[in-house]
């Protein structure tokens, strides 16, 4: 995955996840080709200026694998073979909440 220059192989790794989005964290770890960056199980409901929904940052190694996140989950492009899964469709006003939360993000 990515632009490597040594062969590499998948290891177990352990890390803190969230609780609200552990169970999505460990499913899209099952699926062929994709590999999970980063994961949040939200703040819906907990106030805030951007409120956003449970979400995880995935690679994937293939179009098919692409596919078939899209097919199972709502899916942010991001970049090149690297996106964001939502456990749950989002509204207009959650799209352009996380789109303010990305932004915020970036000027950090």
């Amino acid at each position: 995955m990515g632009n490597v220059i040594h062969e590499t192989t998948p290891v177990q790794v352990w890390v803190n996840v969230d609780v609200g989005i552990a169970d999505l964290v460990r499913y899209l770890n099952t699926i062929p080709g994709v590999r999970t960056t980063a994961s949040c199980q939200g703040t819906l409901g907990e106030g805030g200026p951007h409120p956003y929904p449970a979400h995880v940052d995935v690679t994937w190694d293939s179009p098919e694998t692409l596919a078939r996140l899209q097919a199972e989950f709502d899916t942010a492009i991001e970049g090149v073979a690297w996106g964001t899964v939502f456990r749950e469709p989002r509204t207009p006003e959650q799209i352009a909440a996380w789109q303010k939360a990305r932004e915020s993000e970036a000027e950090r």
